[in-house]
């Protein structure tokens, strides 16, 4: 995988400081909620800042074409960190609408606010143990969610996330590395609130994999898998069950101190949830790109 000089001496650098390189070696990006993850789901990592002080702020903003039905949403967010163990911030997510006369008006609605935190409670390597993961605990608010309960009720909702996850860089040889991630939320929230809301809380489990690959020294390339367990009943909708997530994507970053990176990936987000109701954003193409001021 690695022919060139620069590819093996950076590997090199990954093997000698896999214990606390997790954000550097995937790039350190925010998720849809705001924090630091793939496109939904959250890592362990937080985003950087000096001890015991306040780090520079990052600006994420992601656009999703979830197709004809579910029309397009575009977040704009803020992530400010603590001592590279505490992050937190606000996402203003927003939405187009779609096109379909039937069902598109469960979801023609402007879109919802998010405000998140994360602490992470186990740093990677902990007590010199080379594969002990990253581990922290977070949680997702997210008001004024007018998807779906808005159509129905004619009000929006409040919903939510807690969790816990844990992340790991695993390295073979000189040649191959990879990074995991996996943990349980409990939630209310159906597609993390682009669903709307759900019967009641439920734990869902959660997990991805990366796959970063150096390029002469400068940039990292990470193919990307992320699998997000969803609640299986939308409140309001009796009879519609949605499927588990897939989504692939592919992330750019600069390297060594990964201040910038940007993300490309598509996805399986569900079809066909009872006869007659179609969403069709098993296509869905995603963009992101964040910036550590």
């Amino acid at each position: 995988m690695f022919t060139n000089d620069a590819g093996r001496i950076a590997l090199f650098a990954l093997v000698l400081l896999a214990p606390c390189v997790q954000n550097t070696v995937f790039g350190q990006a925010l998720n849809m909620d705001g924090q630091s993850g793939i496109f939904l789901q959250p890592e362990a990592d937080v985003v950087p800042a000096p001890h015991h002080k306040f780090g520079a702020p990052t600006i994420s903003f992601h656009a999703v074409d979830a197709g004809p039905v579910a029309g397009d949403y575009i977040n704009v967010g803020v992530e400010e960190g603590f001592g590279s163990w505490l992050e937190f911030g606000y996402t203003r997510s927003n939405h187009t609408d779609g096109g379909d006369p039937a069902i598109s008006p469960l979801f023609n609605f402007e879109g919802m606010n998010i405000f998140n935190a994360k602490a992470k409670i186990i740093p990677a390597g902990a007590h010199k143990f080379k594969y002990v993961p990253a581990v922290s605990i977070g949680g997702v608010l997210r008001t004024n969610d007018p998807f779906v309960v808005q159509f129905v009720e004619h009000k929006n909702a409040t919903n939510g996330d807690i969790y816990g996850v844990a992340t790991e860089l695993f390295t073979f040889g000189k040649k191959f590395a990879f990074v995991g991630t996996g943990g349980v939320r409990g939630t209310n929230a159906q597609k993390y609130g682009y669903g709307g809301n759900t019967v009641d809380w439920e734990a869902r489990a959660f997990g991805g994999l990366a796959f970063p690959i150096p390029i002469k020294g400068k940039i990292v390339v990470a193919p990307a898998l992320e699998v997000n367990q969803e609640p299986r009943y939308i409140k309001y909708i009796p009879g519609a069950h949605l499927p588990t997530d897939l989504i692939y994507a592919v992330r750019v970053s600069r390297y060594p101190d990964s201040r910038w990176t940007f993300d490309v990936g598509t996805g399986h987000l569900g079809a066909t949830l009872e006869p007659g109701i179609n969403i069709k954003v098993n296509n869905a193409i995603a963009i992101a790109a964040d910036f550590r001021l």
